[in-house]
């Protein structure tokens, strides 16, 4: 890692300690490690099983996407690939993080095919993120007002309404321009030169496999509202008896703050934004607030930690495909 990779890292640290740091001055302590012991174990089991459901829906759409390039797989690889990553992204963050570890397994388990299933994940990556955009656009309109209150959020929201009117546009087009006139629009839009042929490539091959790209872009909307549920659940552990619905409309808007590269695994961010939808908006103690939010945090390390065991056991498995693609 370089010294410049380093420095960005120590930033990130620092800037979600600062932040956590903050609201711990903010609460009573000992009532917020009290929360924490009295957490009910029911919700915070289901919300593990949802985790791992997460990563097997993120292994299913991959799998999908592996396909439209016609490379073979299976979930079993995937699965144990995706959980690495998971574990990567969580403990190594930065260059060797989720996509990365992703694109050096199956690089090595698509021989021959390594540009196409490199660029399978980061087609993954943009449709996990314009899923998380396309919520947003119905989620910051109900919270506008509590998001426009200070001058941080208020760009945020507008941020993240603006990025899902225009995934919403984009798939609109794709969805009703024919091959040709899709192509056409993309050869005025595009300069000339190895890039737009990559991507008019790519283009095509989703014109012409629409149905698996809409596959793909619910699952991953099943995705996020997965996460929605888990974010309800650490609430039902801590005492928060809202209704799902009541996060759902606002949990996705902290997903999306937790994609802006400022923190390690968003947190901080994540913290002060449940306090904010929580406390301001539905009347939730502060306290009760953060420690939900911690045990979505903690959740989110233990399954990831169980990763580096899937990577351990993974390594060594002597997995070897056959020629022509992933077993």
């Amino acid at each position: 890692m370089s010294l410049k990779s380093v420095l960005f890292l120590l930033a990130k640290a620092s800037f979600a300690a600062a932040i956590l740091a903050w609201l711990l001055l903010r609460v009573d302590r000992a009532a917020l490690l009290g929360a924490l012991a009295d957490a009910k174990s029911a919700p915070l089991l289901l919300a593990f099983v949802l985790c791992v459901a997460v990563i097997a829906v993120a292994a299913w759409r991959w799998l999908r996407l592996l396909g439209l390039f016609g490379i073979r797989g299976s979930m079993g690889p995937l699965f144990s690939i995706v959980w690495i990553g998971q574990f990567f992204s969580m403990f190594l963050p930065g260059p060797l993080g989720d996509d990365a570890s992703r694109m050096v397994y199956i690089s090595r388990l698509a021989p021959g095919r390594v540009g196409e299933a490199c660029l399978s994940v980061l087609i993954d990556r943009c449709l996990g993120l314009c899923s998380v955009f396309v919520l947003c656009l119905f989620a910051v309109p109900l919270q506008w007002q509590l998001l426009a209150g200070n001058r941080q959020t208020f760009w945020l929201g507008a941020l993240v309404l603006a990025g899902g009117l225009a995934v919403t546009l984009i798939g609109a087009l794709f969805l009703a321009l024919g091959k040709s006139a899709s192509e056409a629009g993309l050869v005025c839009l595009l300069p000339a030169g190895k890039l737009r042929q990559e991507i008019l490539r790519v283009w095509n091959l989703g014109a012409g496999n629409k149905a698996l790209f809409v596959q793909v872009f619910c699952a991953a909307i099943v995705v996020q509202l997965l996460n929605c549920v888990i974010f309800w659940l650490a609430g039902l552990a801590v005492g928060v008896h809202l209704p799902l619905l009541a996060w759902v409309n606002f949990v996705p808007v902290i997903l999306a703050a937790n994609m802006l590269p400022i923190t390690i695994a968003g947190l901080g961010v994540r913290e002060y934004l449940v306090v904010l939808f929580l406390g301001v908006a539905n009347g939730v103690p502060e306290t009760v607030a953060v420690a939900a939010s911690l045990l979505v945090f903690a959740s989110m390390v233990f399954v990831s930690a169980i990763g580096g065991l899937v990577f351990v056991w993974y390594r060594g498995s002597g997995y070897h495909p056959r020629k022509g693609g992933v077993e």
